[in-house]
């Protein structure tokens, strides 16, 4: 039995990781996001995180997830029970062991089936009569599979087996001889009804175990032989359905992930809608009110959002005031499109943005004592792997890249770099404070430039707004910030 709540094709619809998925989870600071969602559960985390660094490369993929998620979201105790259910596979999983003596596999097994049938059970009575309140098809699928599968004739025939295979004091057996009068052929048989009238008349012994602890020991013996393929059958048996409850546990967990993030961002008071995801070919986007997650998630409150709708663009580059929120609204857009693609809301009142291929950052490091080489060498070696595997429809992130080196010669390799990703067909968002790179594309018709806001008297809004690149990044605000005591210098009486 197969769930598909992930992908409509199955695990076969399962996409590419991103190229550097650690420097995706640096970067965009997606650690405090995945942390939040999964609450504690390693399952939850690895899972969401594996969804998020394997976005979704088709409008209709997206869709198809999105649709399940609005399920769960409308039915977030039936979700999170058939987790729960799944989820307890961890502590009744294990008790078979390879090396225990053979009757000890054969009752191990047998235990873990009964425990696997009443999880069955559980599973069904959740979905029974809820076939209404989906109405994605993952879901769907999911309620008429547990439906048609877990029957009540399928678990009455399942539980009348078990129980006539429990009492492994008193089972029958059946053996032949074979050379040199050993026994072979064990065969553990089925007590059917009147049985023991046949076997009344018939030749026996007891056999005393503080008399004769060697005859007990040849019948445990005969025992285990006999029951030996039947502790096969139930050990594969128990392994099958263990898959089948870890598989629906890995479905499941994506979801039970953003019901934890979607109720805790309602908690902060901070929007959240589900996106329009454009084909990769457009080069139209719409945000209001877009916000960093994880930096709400940090201050446990509301954060400023950015506003813009914008067409025929494909680079994007973000000036102005040092401090004004420029890396937060880049990790904001970059959050939005692995979170749109994975099939999640975002965070945002409004956002719609075309598929991307691929999602590259390059941002600015802090300095590395173990560096073997310069920090511009270091910057260039990075940039050369991202340029090795970006494909035409990806997104790439540069914030403060080539910042190393002066002014001119960063200026002069951050234009060349972006010229030629551009070029060939990728959406570049740059943060910068090298003028000259971003003069350079003055009167560009497919560049919208972008401006953290700064007010007469110095403040910062936090907001990234229209606006062409100035020469300065107002550093003396910092001055005057780090280096006065109300307007003063430091030290002056």
């Amino acid at each position: 039995m197969r769930a598909y709540l992930m992908f409509k094709e199955g695990a076969a619809g399962k996409p590419p990781l991103c190229a550097d998925p650690d420097a995706l989870m640096a970067d965009l600071e997606l650690r405090r996001i995945l942390t939040q969602m999964s609450a504690g559960d390693d399952t939850v985390y690895d899972v969401c995180k594996d969804a998020l660094l394997r976005p979704l490369q088709s409008v209709q993929a997206v869709e198809y997830r999105r649709e399940v998620l609005k399920d769960a979201l409308s039915n977030p105790d039936i979700v999170r029970r058939l987790y729960a259910i799944c989820a307890a596979v961890d502590r009744v999983k294990g008790r078979f062991s390879p090396t225990a003596r053979l009757a000890e596999p054969f009752k191990n097994a047998l235990e873990l089936l009964k425990t696997y049938l009443k999880m069955l059970r559980d599973l069904r009575a959740a979905v029974d009569n809820k076939l209404l309140n989906f109405k994605s098809e993952g879901f769907r699928k999911l309620v008429e599979l547990l439906e048609r599968e877990l029957t009540d004739d399928h678990f009455n025939t399942v539980s009348d087996y078990l129980k006539e295979i429990s009492n492994t004091d008193n089972i029958l057996v059946s053996a032949k001889l074979g050379s040199h009068l050993h026994s072979v052929d064990y065969t553990l048989r089925r007590k059917e009804k009147g049985f023991w009238m046949r076997w009344l008349s018939a030749a026996s012994f007891t056999a005393d175990s503080e008399r004769n602890p060697e005859e007990m020991a040849d019948i445990s013996n005969r025992q285990e032989r006999a029951v030996s393929e039947a502790s096969n059958i139930l050990k594969w048996s128990a392994l099958y359905l263990e898959s089948f409850f870890n598989m629906l546990r890995n479905e499941l967990a994506f979801f039970v992930g953003c019901l934890n993030l979607s109720e805790k961002i309602r908690g902060l008071g901070m929007p959240q809608c589900f996106p329009e995801l454009l084909p990769p070919d457009s080069r139209e986007r719409v945000w209001h009110g877009l916000y960093d997650v994880s930096l709400a998630l940090t201050i446990d409150g509301p954060v400023v959002g950015n506003d813009l709708e914008v067409s025929g663009k494909n680079l994007y580059i973000i000036t102005g005031a040092n401090q004004g929120g420029k890396s937060t609204f880049l990790r904001s857009m970059g959050q939005a499109q692995l979170m749109a693609q994975s099939g999640m809301f975002v965070g945002a009142e409004c956002f719609a943005a075309p598929v991307r291929r691929g999602l590259f950052t390059h941002f600015k490091r802090e300095e590395d004592r173990n560096m073997q080489t310069g920090r511009l060498e270091e910057e260039l070696s990075r940039m050369s792997a991202i340029v090795d595997k970006v494909a035409r429809g990806s997104m790439v992130m540069l914030n403060e890249s080539f910042s190393s080196t002066n002014e001119r010669e960063g200026s002069e390799i951050c234009r060349q770099v972006t010229k030629g990703l551009t070029d060939n067909g990728v959406e570049v968002f740059s943060v910068s404070h090298l003028y000259l790179y971003a003069a350079s594309f003055l009167g560009d018709d497919t560049t919208q430039f972008l401006r953290a806001q700064r007010r007469e008297d110095a403040a910062r809004t936090f907001k990234i707004l229209p606006g062409e690149p100035l020469e300065t990044a107002y550093g003396e605000d910092l001055y005057r910030q780090i280096f006065t005591q109300a307007g003063r210098p430091l030290g002056d009486d």
